[in-house]
């Protein structure tokens, strides 16, 4: 028994460290860089302003003291202010690639979304 007793707090000791120094991530970006569990990708290809696009610039962009008439640069309030931005590709940048934009961060679906749109052309209608 006394032969026993120190392997098994050896054996004990082994499985608890292995079990707090595991892969663990918590950090949805890492795991689901556009997307993500829950996130609806059926469909993307038919996303346009005016269907599915508009709403995720209202929530994340066109907010008082942003992306609005008078506000930061460029008025996110129409396709018409966003399309510049578009052209010149910030919004891929800032949105996509940095993920600096907004700076009260998107949800991964969102940004899926919106990246879907951009590779599509960014139609309109």
């Amino acid at each position: 028994m006394r032969m026993i007793r120190p392997i098994l707090i050896g054996a004990l000791a082994a499985l608890v460290i292995a079990g707090s120094t595991g892969c663990y991530y918590d950090v949805e970006d890492e795991l689901y860089p556009l997307g993500g569990a829950g996130c609806d990708t059926a469909g993307f290809g038919a996303l346009t302003y005016n269907n599915g696009i508009k709403p995720i610039f209202d929530a994340n962009c066109a907010t008082s003291g942003c992306h609005v008439s008078g506000g930061a640069p460029g008025n996110f309030t129409t396709y018409g202010g966003i399309k510049p931005k578009v052209d010149d590709g910030s919004i891929m940048q800032r949105a996509i690639v940095d993920k600096d934009m907004p700076p009260s961060g998107m949800p991964n679906c969102d940004r899926a979304k919106l990246k879907a749109w951009l590779d599509a052309g960014a139609p309109e209608n």
